[in-house]
């Protein structure tokens, strides 16, 4: 199983920022593994909306439909998957910071199939590249005040 826990600071409101990361078509703006992603369930944004995300893998893209597990403006984003290769349950906790935002990330990931043998890799890899992603997806957020 693989275990994320990390947290960066946003100089935004918590507002600007939930609303961000709660809206899906920008998904594959700030996670590099999805390609495109998609709100199967009509409507606003709520727990129990399922989600349709073309994730990259090392055999190509592969789809996942995942669901909205906790939707709590402007405080927590947790979403898991309902289906694809891997089992992973992950949310977003904010809170102000002064005129800022606080986010944690947290997140297991449990590898099916023949992707539980690549898991240490998978492991490393993350851990390389969550701290840069994360500094972007900060950017990103901040750029648009």
């Amino acid at each position: 199983m693989i275990r994320i826990d990390h947290e960066i600071v946003v100089a935004r409101p918590p507002e600007a920022v939930f609303d961000y990361l709660a809206d899906v078509a920008r998904f594959p703006e700030w996670q590099p593994a999805i390609e495109r992603a998609e709100q199967l369930t009509p409507g606003p944004l709520a727990a129990g909306t399922q989600l349709r995300l073309i994730i990259r893998g090392p055999t190509g893209p592969t789809e996942v439909t995942g669901a909205i597990e906790r939707l709590e403006r402007p405080s927590l984003l947790a979403v898991r998957t309902l289906s694809g290769p891997a089992a992973v349950e992950a949310s977003c906790a904010l809170s102000p910071d002064g005129e800022a935002t606080r986010v944690r990330f947290t997140a297991s990931i449990e590898l099916k199939g023949m992707l539980r043998f690549v898991e240490g890799t998978a492991r490393r890899m993350i851990e390389r590249e969550l701290p840069s992603t994360l500094a972007d997806l900060a950017r990103r957020i901040e750029s648009e005040a």
